[in-house]
This record gives structure tokens, sequence and C-alpha cells, in this order.
């Protein structure tokens, strides 16, 4: 019984280590596009939404791409061209469960 609960707790800080990793790379993906709103600002409100996307895309790329980019980060990345690849807009990522219906 004791080695069951012990696989157990194995697998409990497991989960809580891979949630925690996500929710650094979350943290991580929103700092960004936070940085890059903030410091283009008058660029971006002159752009339309797919050259914005596209511009954060491409600077995504530049800081988070495995081959070259300033910190590489693979997870971050993907994050960021999901949400820039999507019908939605350059907003902040919601974190997971906080989506609110209207």
């Amino acid at each position: 019984m004791a080695k069951m609960a012990h696989y157990s707790l194995d697998d409990a800080f497991g989960e809580l280590d891979r949630k925690v990793a996500e929710l650094n790379n979350l943290v991580k993906a929103n700092d960004f596009m936070i940085t890059c709103l903030r410091e283009e600002r008058e660029v971006l409100s002159m752009m339309d939404r797919e050259e914005t996307r596209d511009m954060l895309r491409e600077r995504a790329r530049d800081i988070f791409s495995p081959a070259g980019g300033e910190t590489p980060d693979a997870d971050v990345l993907a994050i960021l061209e999901q949400a820039l690849g999507s019908g939605r807009t350059a907003e902040i990522i919601p974190f997971p469960g906080v989506y609110k219906s209207a």
C-alpha cells in the first residue's frame, strides 16, 4: 500500500511540475506580447490585423526560435505561433480556465 501511495505522490508531483512549466511558458508568451504592444504601440496601431500578426510572429521567432533565437524556447514559440496564427487578434493570451462566456 505504501508503495502505491508513493507512486501516486510521484505522479502528482510530476503533473504539478508539468502544470508549473506550462504556466511559466504562458507567462513568458504574455510578457512578450505586452512588451511588444508597449514598445510598438504607434507602429502596430497603423497596421492591419495580418500585418500585426506577421510582425509579432517574426519578432517571436527572432527571440524564441530554437535555431538561433536570442533566448531559444520552442515551447513559448509554439504558444505564440498558435495564438498569432489563428483567428484571434493580437491580444493577451488567456490562461487555461480563465475563459468567460459573454
